[in-house]
């Protein structure tokens, strides 16, 4: 019985902090949504964006139109997920094929970038175009570890490539 009694004291006890860090979000949120930024937006309007000396057309301005462009993809190493297995198994997909993306271990070859993060059980994954660092994707996975996280990481990366990008017409 009071084996019982202290996991429902800690359970609450989770879910009371959890919901505390939920809330601290909202209170900075509302906080910055008063601030006035008129004077940062003269300055947005004024600046100018610079070309890259990458071939023009070869990927657009837009989000969309890098990640419907893309041919290659670097896995940029970290602590939390092995790279290998990640590659693995976004190569196992179908899809990934069949949009003929290739993963390369050189990153001045991507046309994309995949950097991971962790906080907690949570996996926070962002996909980047490296020369002009747009983010292109982004999502989070909670996984108990690396490789139930790699393998949840790489179906995330299909489902929102499948959004923008469509598979080839079979003949």
């Amino acid at each position: 019985m009071q084996k019982i009694s202290n996991a429902l004291c800690l359970a609450a006890l989770s879910f009371v902090v959890l919901a505390a860090c939920a809330g601290g979000g909202r209170a900075q949120e509302s906080r910055d949504a008063s601030r006035d930024y008129s004077d940062s937006d003269a300055r947005r309007a004024s600046r100018t964006r610079t070309t890259t000396n990458r071939d023009k057309g070869a990927l657009g301005d837009t989000p969309a139109d890098i990640l419907r462009a893309a041919r290659t993809i670097y896995i940029s190493p970290n602590r939390h997920i092995n790279a290998d297995y990640l590659e693995y198994k976004l190569d196992k997909l179908p899809e990934f094929g069949q949009w003929q993306l290739s993963i390369v271990k050189k990153m001045e070859r991507a046309d994309l970038v995949l950097e991971i993060k962790k906080t907690a059980l949570n996996y926070i994954f962002s996909i980047v175009e490296p020369e002009s660092s747009i983010v292109v994707a982004t999502g989070k996975v909670v996984a108990i570890n690396g490789r139930v996280a790699a393998e949840d990481i790489s179906h995330q990366i299909v489902k929102r490539m499948r959004a923008i990008r469509a598979l080839p017409a079979s003949n």
